[in-house]
């Protein structure tokens, strides 16, 4: 603290406004211009440019991710027409199928009951063959037995 009256002392320097002050100001001009059109310009086109290619591949992936997603829905609709449509149309052999496994056994079992018919006809005149047969055994038998009890 002991400088600080020397520095109230000193006078402050006096500004010289010569040819030196106006040659710095037009070097930094030139290079000002210079750089502007060398490197600034062509810097902030290359920045514009790398935005527009960013800008323009997120929209285009935008757009086909719209075109995806409206491919997946028309693929999903036809999947779903097609299902049904197969759907539809085992519906119709299952139904025709059971239709005709339906006559068959109609026909197998109208045919079943024709032979038990025959046999059951067949067995009846068997049956009353034999009893024709046994009567007149059945009724010697009979006396038989009325004897032996009667007696």
């Amino acid at each position: 603290m002991q400088f600080l009256p020397y520095l109230a002392a000193l006078e402050p320097p006096a500004l010289d406004l010569d040819i030196t002050l106006l040659m710095q100001i037009s070097l930094f001009v030139l290079v000002l211009l210079a750089l502007r059109k060398y490197v600034l310009i062509p810097y902030l086109d290359a920045r514009d440019a790398r935005d527009a290619l960013t800008v323009g591949a997120r929209e285009e992936a935008a757009e086909l991710q719209k075109k995806a997603a409206d491919a997946e829905g028309a693929y999903d609709a036809k999947r779903q027409a097609a299902y049904a449509k197969a759907e539809s149309e085992r519906s119709a052999v299952v139904a025709k199928a059971n239709a005709e496994a339906s006559a068959y056994v109609e026909k197998e079992r109208a045919q079943i009951q024709r032979d038990i018919e025959e046999r059951q006809s067949a067995f009846d005149a068997q049956l009353a063959e034999a009893r024709r047969h046994a009567e007149p055994e059945i009724e010697a038998i009979s006396a038989q037995i009325a004897r032996k009890v009667l007696v």
